[in-house]
């Protein structure tokens, strides 16, 4: 081939080169970018879906969640709004069962006043429930016997010696505590209305009578009640150890509840007319347990003093009581 004929074909074959090798580049580039173009935007539009979708299902968790809280926070009653138990129903059921495992205590309700307050006189019924704290119904009942053997009247016990007041309810325990506090209390009233008595207190409404002796030393919630339920015949609902024991292992309150603050929660959502029996068919439950071990009443008195509800052994004792009591509730129901 001659010179001039290359020359000729020369630049048609670079031309034919460049022209092949551009698409390829540009086929390169397509490649290369399509898949960030039109492959990674769906991947990525299909996760933020999914996020969104799982933000609304927990936002609509939320919603429901607050809207529940919400309802029994309005109703403002107790120091547990939010703790809906026992609902009445379930009130009742344990009623029902209790009656069915002690049906003694339902005929001796219906016959005599009942319970460490269940005496005539104001001032009465609250110094035998002091005399009854921290022991048994057999020495509280001694001691407040001793009480009246030796003194004829209040005024007298004001007017004599502490000591002899001591002694004279030696066998109720911790007597020396317990006679300053009664001596108090009678120098109290002497001193604001010129006698040692409380029957005024029959015709003041439940607050008003919680606020006049709450102000005694070792007048608490629990005392205060029995002077209202068995004395003064109001619908109130003691919470001694065992009713509070029974309601924390029968979930009726939160495991954190104190028994000040159980009988809060209790006292207003249990019916009224079911307040006396249930007290004292709760209270009859829980003696009918048997003897603690000495690590368990150990512990038991441990928690009474503290209110530490959080450490161990707390429902043990009552275990066995609780599921006679829940097998009794399943037959019933």
């Amino acid at each position: 081939m001659s010179s001039a004929k290359r020359r000729e074909l020369e630049p048609a074959t670079v031309a034919a080169k460049r022209v092949k090798k551009e698409p390829s580049v540009k086929q390169e580039c397509t490649v290369k970018h399509e898949p960030a173009e039109h492959e990674t935007p769906p991947a990525k539009r299909q996760k933020r879906a999914a996020h969104t979708v799982k933000q609304e299902v927990k936002c609509e968790a939320l919603v429901k969640r607050e809207v529940k809280r919400e309802a029994p926070v309005k109703q403002e009653c107790g120091p547990f709004p939010t703790h809906l138990r026992p609902t009445e129903q379930e009130c009742r059921l344990v009623h029902r069962a209790l009656a069915s495992l002690h049906p003694g205590v339902i005929e001796r309700l219906q016959e005599v006043a009942s319970g460490c307050g269940g005496q005539r006189s104001v001032l009465d019924a609250l110094v035998s429930t002091i005399l009854s704290q921290n022991t048994t119904d057999t020495n509280s009942r001694r001691a407040f016997g001793a009480l009246k053997l030796a003194f004829p009247s209040w005024e007298a016990v004001r007017a004599a010696p502490e000591g002899a007041l001591a002694e004279a309810i030696r066998c109720g325990g911790l007597a020396d505590i317990k006679a300053g506090r009664i001596c108090a209390i009678l120098d109290a009233l002497h001193a604001e209305r010129g006698e040692c008595s409380l029957d005024h207190l029959r015709a003041e409404p439940d607050e008003a009578v919680k606020a006049a002796l709450r102000r005694f030393k070792g007048v608490g919630a629990k005392t205060i009640s029995c002077v209202l339920l068995f004395c003064l015949r109001r619908q109130d609902f003691p919470v001694d150890t065992h009713v509070w024991k029974i309601a924390l292992a029968l979930g009726w309150v939160p495991k954190h509840a104190t028994r000040d603050t159980t009988y809060e929660h209790l006292n207003g959502i249990v019916p009224g007319e079911l307040k006396h029996e249930l007290h004292v068919l709760l209270v009859e439950h829980g003696k009918a347990r048997p003897s603690e071990p000495p690590r368990l009443r150990r512990a038991s008195a441990r928690q009474r003093d503290t209110h530490a509800t959080s450490r161990p052994f707390l429902f043990q004792a009552y275990k066995n009581e609780v599921k006679v009591l829940r097998g009794e509730c399943a037959r019933l129901a």
